[in-house]
């Protein structure tokens, strides 16, 4: 019974605090912040990082929370619930009853949880299956990224691959566009593999699991849209034309405005197109930066889990104490 107390609230913590942090994170995201000067690229990596921050803040919080009573399960410190027997245990291996509410939020929490990460695991395989079939029909070219001449009817161009990095390109648009569009099209798809967006797309995703859909969309847009601009700045870097890339994107969305994406990242022409468009033609394109987003990431989460235990004492009690009042 205590374990199972135990993980009911453990989940009703991480729902409250992603909840939570998702939503002061997406006020602060929805101001009017001076964003339109900052490079596409900066852009890109902030946004990345304030869309995992909410499944970053939960896990630290859960597990500084969840801490004492594993370190004390496993011999590795003293159990202290009997020091603070006058309300609510987060605790393994005692419990002073599941209270109805928690029971319910963190039941409600796992198995939302527990659905959209069912969801979000056949969406991968799905697309992963897609991309093979794909892969078998086509023809590989040698490269830095390796691009599959698909024949057929499918109409895309769009760079794959979390490990396996490679261009998916349909014979039907390599014929459509012109040699410079053409080569600005895979310089944008190759921008996008080595910022190894198709990894932090999948990254995303899963941080979207703690928090709720709206605003998971949300932080995955603002991403994907700064992205975006960041692989045109690119493909301007490499063609030495915004006109170019800009044509480019037009003709290439007029293709594809029947096709259905194959991947999470949508194709070359089919997100923002006018906003970027717009950029391409009145803005001089900022000089392409490489991405440090996973970097980013991955220093903010290690200093909110090392500053989450190094308070893990008073993190716990205080979980305990606003459970306690909560229910």
């Amino acid at each position: 019974m205590a374990a199972l107390a135990f993980l009911l609230e453990c989940a009703a913590v991480a729902a409250a605090t992603g909840v939570l942090t998702s939503l002061l994170v997406g006020v602060a995201t929805l101001l009017p912040w001076p964003v339109s000067q900052v490079r596409p690229a900066l852009r890109a990596d902030a946004a990345f990082v304030v869309g995992t921050l909410p499944a970053v803040v939960a896990l630290a919080v859960v597990s500084a929370a969840a801490a004492p009573s594993l370190s004390a399960m496993l011999g590795w410190s003293h159990d202290h619930c009997g020091s603070h027997g006058h309300h609510l245990h987060l605790c393994i291996l005692h419990s002073s009853g599941l209270r109805p509410v928690l029971a319910v939020v963190g039941a409600v929490a796992l198995a939302v949880f527990v659905f959209r990460a069912g969801g979000l695991l056949w969406r991968v395989r799905h697309t992963r299956a897609r991309l093979a079939a794909l892969e078998s029909m086509g023809s590989a070219r040698p490269g830095v990224f390796p691009v599959v001449a698909v024949p057929g009817a499918p109409r895309l161009c769009h760079a794959a691959g979390v490990l396996h990095r490679r261009i998916f390109l349909s014979a039907s648009l390599e014929g459509a566009l012109a040699p410079q569009e053409l080569r600005g099209a895979l310089a944008h798809e190759e921008a996008h593999l080595r910022r190894r967006d198709p990894l932090a797309a999948l990254l995303l995703a899963v941080s979207g699991l703690f928090v709720p859909p709206p605003l998971a969309r949300v932080f995955f847009s603002v991403y994907q849209t700064a992205a975006e601009e960041a692989c045109d700045a690119e493909a301007v870097r490499v063609v030495g034309d915004g006109t170019v890339v800009a044509g480019a994107l037009v003709k290439m969305a007029a293709l594809q405005r029947r096709a259905r994406d194959v991947a999470g990242v949508p194709a070359f022409g089919k997100l923002a197109l006018e906003q970027r468009v717009r950029r391409l033609l009145d803005e001089e394109a900022p000089p392409a930066l490489p991405s440090r987003a996973l970097l980013f990431a991955m220093g903010a989460a290690a200093g909110v889990l090392t500053l989450a235990l190094l308070h893990a004492a008073f993190l716990h009690h205080a979980v305990e104490t606003a459970l306690h009042i909560l229910s």
